[in-house]
C-alpha cells in the first residue's frame, strides 16, 4: 500500500517528519548492515531525530562475515548507539513445510540449505524473508507490545542501481504493524559521497576484501570470484560454507541436493574446487570482477576519491 502523498522529491528530514506527522511514528530503528548507505542514515537519524531514534537494528543472518558483525558492534558502541541484534535462529517455524521443514524448528541459513539447497537468485526474496524479515518482524512485535509505533529506517535509494530503481517505488510503506521508511530515497551518489566524507562515516572493513558489507553471504547473487576471496581473506566464513556443503550431501533433502554448492548451487563453485586454485590471479581477471555491477563501481569510485584526497594532502605537506 502506497502511503506518501505524491512523487515529489523529498529531503531526508521531510520524509522522516512525514512519518511522524502523518503516520504517528514515534520510534525510529535504523536497519544497519555496516554498509555505506545504512551508516549514513544511521548517523543522520541519530543526529537529527534524537527523540525518535531508538537505536540500530542489525539482522545477524548466521552467514555473515565475522569482521562485519564485529564492526557493527564496535561502531555502535563507539557512537553510543543502542544496538538491537536479532538472529534468524530465534524464530521458530509454526508449521511443517513442503521441503521437509518441521514445526518448532528454528529458522537458520543451515536449515534452509538442508531443505532447499544453496540459494539461487530466483528465491532471493524467500531467503531474505527467512534470514532478515522473520527476525525483524519478531522484534517489531515486541516493540508494538511495548506501545511503540515503530518506524524501521533503511538506507535504500531509488537511484542506487538499475535493479533497485525498478523494484523500489515507495519511500514509506506499512507492513507488519510497522512503517518502513527510506529517507535517502531520492538522494544521488554525489550527495551520499559528500555526506560520507563530511561526517566521517565508517563502513565495514569487509568492503576492502569483498566490496560488500559482508552481513549476508547467502550466495544468491554471488560471483565465482567471491568464494576464492572468502578463502583468502575470511577463512572462517569459507570453512562454514564448506561444512554446510558436506552436511547437505550427508543429511540434506533429495530436493536440496540438486543445489549442492554455494553461489546459485552451481557445481563449479564447490569449496573443493576453489581450494584447488593457488591464487586469485589464476582464478579470475580482477578487472572483470571489480567491474561486476553498480555496487562494485560505487566502491571503486569511493576508493579512487579517497586515494586522490590522500595524494593532494601529501602534496600539500611536501
Amino acid at each position: 500500500m502506497m502511503l506518501e502523498k505524491d512523487h515529489i522529491e523529498q529531503e531526508p528530514n521531510e520524509i522522516l517528519q512525514e512519518a511522524i506527522d502523518d503516520y504517528n511514528v514515534d520510534s525510529f530503528y535504523v536497519a544497519y548492515s555496516g554498509g555505506k548507505d545504512s551508516g549514513i542514515v544511521l548517523d543522520y537519524v541519530a543526529k537529527n531525530f534524537p527523540k525518535q531514534f531508538k537505536g540500530a537494528l542489525f539482522c545477524n543472518t548466521g552467514i555473515a562475515v565475522k569482521e562485519c558483525v564485529n564492526f557493527v558492534q564496535e561502531n555502535c558502541k563507539k557512537n553510543n548507539y543502542p544496538l538491537f541484534e536479532v538472529k534468524t535462529e530465534s524464530v521458530l517455524r509454526k508449521k511443517d513445510g513442503k521441503y521437509g521443514e518441521k514445526k518448532g524448528e528454528p529458522f537458520s541459513f543451515e536449515n534452509l540449505v538442508l531443505q532447499m539447497g544453496f540459494p539461487k537468485q530466483s528465491i532471493h526474496d524467500h531467503v531474505m524473508g527467512v534470514l532478515k524479515h522473520h527476525p525483524m518482524r519478531q522484534f517489531i512485535k515486541s516493540r508494538v507490545k511495548n506501545g511503540e509505533k515503530c518506524g524501521v529506517v533503511s538506507g535504500v535509494r531509488k537511484k542506487e542501481s538499475i535493479r533497485r530503481s525498478r523494484k523500489t517505488k515507495k519511500y514509506i510503506f506499512a507492513q507488519d504493524n510497522a512503517y518502513f521508511i527510506s529517507p535517502l530515497f531520492f538522494k544521488s551518489d554525489s550527495w551520499v559521497f559528500e555526506y560520507y566524507i563530511k561526517n566521517d562515516i565508517k563502513r565495514s572493513p569487509v568492503y576492502d576484501t569483498l566490496h560488500i558489507s559482508g552481513d549476508c553471504l547467502c550466495g544468491c547473487f554471488a560471483q565465482k570470484e567471491e568464494l576464492k576471496l572468502l578463502e583468502m581473506f575470511h577463512p572462517e566464513t569459507f570453512n562454514e560454507i564448506k561444512r554446510i556443503e558436506k552436511k547437505l550431501m550427508a543429511k540434506g533433502s533429495e530436493y536440496a541436493k540438486q543445489f549442492k554448492t554455494w553461489g546459485h548451487g552451481t557445481e563449479g563453485l564447490a569449496t573443493q574446487n576453489i581450494e584447488a586454485q593457488t591464487d586469485i590471479e589464476a582464478f579470475v581477471c580482477s578487472e572483470c570482477y571489480f567491474d561486476r555491477d553498480s555496487k562494485q563501481e560505487d566502491t571503486k569510485r569511493f576508493n579512487k576519491e579517497f586515494d586522490d584526497i590522500d595524494k593532494k594532502l601529501k602534496e600539500l605537506e611536501d
